[in-house]
């Protein structure tokens, strides 16, 4: 995935960027719920149900997912909303991706076009969420915010600097639809706008690695 960003062109920016990420602010850790999401059956249903009721919010956020497409339950986009808010509060990033996915009244998901919304839209909402993920380091809340920030989707006003900043920090972790998007915005920005897009995603990550 790295070498997406020679493709488009790695600025010194983005190899410090890199360089602090090695020492902190790190990434959300998506292959422990890509795992615990795996071994979501079935049969295994309920032993993460039960978790969940117990308060744990990997759980939440995996029984949330059950719910959602009906894995050993009947599907029902209420009850998982419900558990995506309970992990989302707590602050679990994946959940509160999911969550803000639930909100976004912009977003282009063949799911919600086939389900009903278990609550109405609203972007105000989508972008709280997102932008409460994308602090974690979660990257695909990261890419979302800033196309949020491009499309000027309210409260997160037009804002070309803030979604390059933000497709940068996703860009560094090597996420290629950041890569792409970062390096197409480019093209639409003054030298000056990228200076300073570039500048507040290096203090951003300075800020997030000392947090570490």
């Amino acid at each position: 995935m790295m070498s997406n960003l020679f493709r488009y062109g790695r600025s010194s920016v983005v190899s410090g960027l890199l360089m602090l990420m090695s020492v902190g602010a790190l990434a959300y850790d998506f292959k422990r719920m890509e795992a615990a999401i795996e071994s979501l059956s079935p049969t295994t249903q309920s032993e993460w149900e039960r978790k969940a009721t117990a308060g744990e919010p990997i759980a939440q956020n995996v029984t949330g997912m059950a719910y959602k497409y009906g894995i050993g339950v009947a599907q029902d986009q209420a009850v998982s909303w419900k558990w995506f808010r309970s992990a989302a509060e707590q602050g679990e990033a994946d959940a509160q991706f999911n969550l803000a996915r639930i909100y976004e009244g912009h977003a282009n998901d063949t799911f919600y076009r086939r389900h009903a919304r278990p609550v109405p839209a609203d972007d105000s909402e989508a972008v709280n969420w997102y932008r409460r993920s994308a602090e974690q380091n979660h990257t695909q809340a990261q890419v979302k915010l800033a196309q949020l920030y491009a499309k000027g989707v309210a409260p997160a006003a037009s804002d070309l600097v803030q979604a390059y900043k933000w497709f940068g920090i996703a860009a560094a972790r090597g996420d290629e639809t950041a890569v792409k998007l970062r390096a197409e915005l480019a093209a639409r920005l003054t030298r000056e706008q990228i200076a300073d897009g570039d500048a507040q995603a290096m203090e951003w990550t300075r800020s997030s690695s000392v947090k570490q």
